[in-house]
């Protein structure tokens, strides 16, 4: 069975659902009732696969992965943990204990039965869902089953191993607050030995107090006249600390687990680290061969494709090493402590073994982004992707639940993922915000506490689009696109580019020159643009340059509805696309208005006017329309409904209307129904238009890479010349090529450059004496030259 939904009662700041409580049309659930009345528990609806629970400070974020522990086990609460603010604290003896509840989806014919042996359920059939409770009142264990659309129960449970045995699944928790060590003891890892590692610095002062003191060590007699002093000595040899044997135990788990290494093996190098001799070190070889292919980093760190770790053999310990991208080593003291805590998540999902008993589970995780950098959590993001839905046959997936304070710790592209948590005034507790991803992403922007201008340019690739209404539209198609199977070329993953809105055509010029125009790194950055006389101000603006003429922003990467690429886009409006409404179908739009009138306007129901294309748009001749911001779907259809209705100040608010068509197109308005002919309209329409911004998003991001490597090519060469401005030696061309290697990334455009100057080593007899001089310096410094736009005329070609 899969957990559905968790819901917690009188739970530290999780109360009650004061909002749902206080509605007009509240209908209990048949678990809500208590001696006092009827309160509804707080409930948070799990996603199958990735959960992610946002909040302010002290919003009850942790509390929820709390909540799921007792509700799916039965522990880990007490009295001590009731609500404080509950009207029932300490003043009701029949309500002492926070109360937890868990539904399950995907219910067996077997798990039917064993509910029906241990209840007083019978006859159950077309199970949907079932809910166990932990209450105050008798019966303190209740079974609920829901038929048919109907909750039947509660019924006493009889079992208490009830839920082990239907196999619901089981939480755990990767550990936010346990790094990987810097070295582990040898005798740990072979016998569970807690001495604390020897360190170089122990080792030191204990050699440099033999040496000054070595009189001490001259007879039996002299060793026991100085007994204290040598005691003293050693008295940093000590165990280790609670907090160093948890690291050990991660540390044993990346050797043993993780690399597959036979702890006999461990046994060995301990021995032979005595003998002095190479066997050693062979050792040492074999479990670093071992570490580098079963932590495959290329794949999981993206902020260096040739990260490398690996252990290093220091008297009885094994120390961690790291080699990057410079090609040079460091020690793990000599690196972020988001790398250190990155590495741990990473070994602990690595090591993780499914349960003998075959039962599922739900990973919990508690602010994991405290520690790592944007780019770190995005790389976390793929690792929970992989506990979810593994690509490993052996691995079974995990359902996942974390809560973060980062925006980047949140995948945009499933906003159906998100649960946002705000803390109520007084005795209101914590409840959850319904459609926060649908509104916009407000509250969430609200619960982590930023604005729009402060994550605007993140260093990814940046979509400029006129407003708020276009970045909604884009944003919801690109998920709606993805349910249907899109290919992720053709849609936009929003983990990597960033939709700015510039609040007005006008504005977009001038935010292409605050992003390309004032620093050395330029972000890439795609325009689209409306297709009227705003628009193609807009793009003559952007064709004149910045204030030098400098161009900002190549032509082939604007964009401009109904023109160019996206010619094929497809209208029923007459005068043709002006905005993005008009590729929105017709009948989408009128349902879309719907929407927005049951929220907004309730007394209005566009359903019911009548509306078609011919009495909705205007006819075909009025060119004079096509230049002014009134020509597009939404004011038709907004004229139309206020003449309809006889309401002159009817409004249609653009982002509200474009959540409503997103809303429409992916069926979460439950009765009204898009046709599948307009359906796949607007399929293609959006196909059209996202594979076009997905293609200049690549142009862009590869244009910029290539204006990097010339740039990082160019300071080499500068500071080469300027250190052997008439001549050099074979080696300082190699080390050269070393150094530009070491700068490029593992794009096609660096991989031409690398083989470019693979070929020196033949050109320039790099292989033979190093000490003696290049023959042909001046070919040299032309072969740098022509090395260094190498990559720019490759693109250019292109």
């Amino acid at each position: 069975m899969r957990l559905h939904s968790v819901y917690a009662r009188f739970y530290r700041s999780l109360n009650y659902d004061f909002i749902r409580a206080s509605g007009e049309k509240y209908e209990p659930d048949p678990w809500d009732s208590t001696p006092e009345g009827d309160y509804p528990f707080v409930r948070i609806k799990l996603r199958p696969g990735i959960t992610t629970v946002v909040g302010a400070n002290e919003s009850g974020k942790s509390q929820v992965l709390s909540a799921i522990e007792a509700a799916l086990t039965g522990n880990g609460f007490e009295r001590s943990d009731f609500c404080r603010y509950s009207r029932f604290f300490g003043v009701h003896n029949d309500i002492v204990l926070p109360e937890f509840g868990a539904v399950f989806a995907e219910v067996s014919d077997e798990a039917v039965k064993l509910i029906e042996s241990i209840s007083g359920h019978s006859d159950l059939h077309d199970v949907e869902r079932v809910a166990f409770f932990r209450m105050n009142q008798t019966p303190k264990f209740r079974v609920y089953v829901r038929q048919k659309d109907k909750w039947t129960g509660p019924e006493r449970v009889e079992k208490p191993t009830v839920l082990a045995e239907l196999g619901v699944p089981v939480p755990f928790r990767i550990d936010a607050d346990v790094p990987l060590p810097d070295s582990v003891p040898l005798e740990y890892l072979v016998s569970g030995n807690k001495t604390a590692p020897l360190g170089r610095d122990l080792l030191r002062e204990i050699w440099d107090g033999y040496q000054k003191n070595n009189a001490w060590f001259e007879s039996d007699q002299t060793v026991t006249t100085n007994a204290g002093a040598i005691s003293k000595l050693f008295q940093p040899v000590r165990e280790a600390t609670e907090a160093e044997v948890e690291m050990y135990e991660l540390a044993a788990d990346l050797i043993f687990k993780v690399a597959g290494i036979n702890k006999e093996l461990l046994k060995e190098l301990q021995q032979h680290v005595k003998k002095k001799n190479g066997y050693a070190n062979s050792i040492v070889d074999t479990i670093n061969s071992e570490l580098a292919k079963a932590l495959d980093f290329p794949h999981w760190w993206s902020q260096d494709s040739q990260f490398e770790l690996f252990v290093s053999l220091y008297e009885f310990d094994l120390v961690f090493m790291i080699r990057d991208r410079t090609g040079r080593t460091y020690g793990f003291d000599e690196r972020s402590a988001g790398l250190k805590y990155f590495l741990s998540y990473f070994v602990q999902y690595l090591a993780h073994e499914v349960r003998s008993d075959g039962r599922p589970e739900v990973l919990l995780m508690d602010e994991p982004d405290q520690f790592l950098s944007a780019s770190g959590q995005q790389d976390l993001l793929r690792v929970f992707d992989d506990f979810a839905d593994p690509k490993d046959a052996g691995r079974d997936p995990v359902q996942v639940v974390y809560v973060t304070h980062s925006p980047f710790l949140i995948d945009k592209n499933e906003a159906d993922r998100i649960r946002v948590l705000e803390k109520g005034e007084h005795d209101e507790g914590t409840r959850v915000v319904t459609s926060a991803a649908a509104n916009h992403y407000e509250p969430l922007r609200s619960a982590f506490g930023s604005f729009v201008a402060e994550t605007t340019f993140i260093g990814n690739c940046n979509l400029m689009v006129e407003g708020p209404s276009d970045q909604v539209l884009i944003a919801g198609a690109s998920r709606w696109l993805k349910k249907l199977g899109v290919a992720d070329r053709d849609r936009l993953d929003l983990n990597h580019i960033t939709i700015v809105p510039a609040g007005g055509t006008r504005h977009i010029p001038y935010l292409v020159y605050l992003a390309r125009g004032r620093d050395v790194d330029k972000p890439p950055v795609v325009v689209l643009l409306d297709n009227d006389k705003a628009g193609n101000e807009a793009r003559d603006d952007l064709a004149a340059g910045g204030a030098y003429g400098d161009t900002l922003i190549g032509a082939d990467l604007v964009l401009q509805l109904e023109q160019g690429d996206l010619a094929g886009l497809v209208t029923e409006n007459p005068l043709g696309i002006a905005g993005i409404e008009d590729i929105v179908p017709f009948n989408v739009a009128v349902l879309a208005a719907t929407i927005y009138c049951r929220e907004f306007v309730p007394t209005v129901n566009p359903l019911d006017l009548e509306l078609t294309p011919a009495s909705v748009y205007p006819d075909a001749s009025m060119t004079d329309e096509k230049a002014s911001k009134n020509s597009g779907t939404l004011r038709f259809l907004e004229k139309a409904i206020a003449s309809k209705t006889n309401i002159p100040t009817f409004h249609l608010d653009k982002v509200a209307f474009a959540r409503a068509t997103v809303d429409a197109l992916t069926s979460s308005a439950g009765d009204l129904v898009v046709t599948e002919e307009d359906r796949q309209t607007a399929a293609d329409n959006f196909k059209l238009l996202l594979k076009n911004i997905t293609l200049c998003q690549r142009k862009a991001e590869r244009a910029e890479s290539v204006q990097k490597i010339s740039s990082r090519i160019n300071r080499a060469k500068k500071d080469f010349t300027r250190t052997h401005d008439s001549q050099a030696r074979r080696e300082d061309v190699v080390t050269l090529i070393e150094e530009i290697g070491s700068q490029l990334d593992r794009s096609p455009e660096a991989e031409d450059v690398r083989a470019e100057m693979r070929t020196w080593y033949a050109r320039f007899d790099l292989d033979a004496d190093p000490r003696k001089l290049v023959a042909d310096f001046p070919g040299l410094l032309k072969a740098l030259d022509g090395l260094a736009y190498k990559a720019v005329r490759e693109a250019t070609a292109r």
